[in-house]
């Protein structure tokens, strides 16, 4: 796994006092407070709209904050924002796969683009299609694959650079269990060999079976228990609850 220069870092996420507010006047995230440790699964629990994709858009580097100061791996976003990325592994709601190229070449170019060399890319491309069952679906281009399918390239592709951090956002929507299981396996053996993992998510029980700590997000804001109340009736109280504007609509 790569390294960084801040060995002795106490936080792999860092951020304080995260806003953002859209041009449209949108408040989608207001004063968001997240420490995540080294080696840890994180939940970022909430119904769609409360500010997760945001959230994880800003930990990306692909929105900037309103407010708010963030430091991933031990490295200040507002000045080193691609060094950064040169660490991360993705998985977000867009589908930002290369549209015309095939399942195999979308996987070979980002680990050129990563530097791993040409036969470890090729030991690492087999292993993960045979693990996410598209071994058949290898050479068919991201046109032609079905919106699941389209899910497992991006995890393989989040992956198979080795990360130091994941941020997963919603990344098993849409796929069967087995696969489902794999992704999971996969999540906490990266856990394991010190890999920190942020996972967004509208499922309880992934939340549950995955994540170290698990962390409520409502209207752009982290919840705090009241201490008599449980994560899990808080969240299904709140999800009962009308939708707010999505973070995509938000964006408008």
């Amino acid at each position: 796994m790569n390294t960084t220069t801040s060995i002795h870092r106490r936080w792999d996420i860092d951020a304080e006092g995260i806003s953002k507010r859209y041009p449209n006047g949108h408040l989608a995230l207001d004063g968001i407070n997240l420490q995540v440790t080294k080696g840890e699964v994180l939940g970022l629990l909430g119904q769609n709209g409360a500010g997760k994709t945001t959230l994880l858009k800003i930990l990306c580097g692909l929105l900037q904050p309103s407010r708010g100061r963030l430091t991933m791996l031990g490295i200040d976003s507002r000045n080193k924002a691609h060094e950064i990325k040169r660490h991360l592994g993705v998985v977000s709601q867009d589908i930002n796969l290369d549209q015309p190229l095939t399942v195999r070449k979308n996987l070979e170019r980002h680990c050129s683009y990563f530097s791993v060399p040409r036969r470890e890319a090729k030991r690492r491309i087999d292993e993960w299609l045979a693990l996410l069952q598209l071994e058949q679906a290898a050479q068919q281009t991201i046109h032609q694959l079905s919106g699941g399918n389209k899910r497992k390239v991006m995890i393989a592709r989040a992956f198979i650079t080795e990360p130091q951090l994941l941020i997963l956002d919603e990344p098993t929507n849409a796929l069967d269990p087995s696969v489902r299981a794999v992704v999971w396996d996969r999540i906490r053996a990266f856990s394991q060999t010190g890999g920190t993992t942020l996972l967004s998510t509208h499922h309880f029980q992934e939340a549950e079976q995955l994540c170290n700590r698990v962390e409520l997000i409502h209207q752009g804001r982290l919840l705090k228990l009241d201490g008599e109340e449980s994560l899990e009736s808080l969240f299904h109280a709140l999800t009962a609850e009308p939708s707010p504007l999505t973070d995509c609509e938000a964006e408008r």
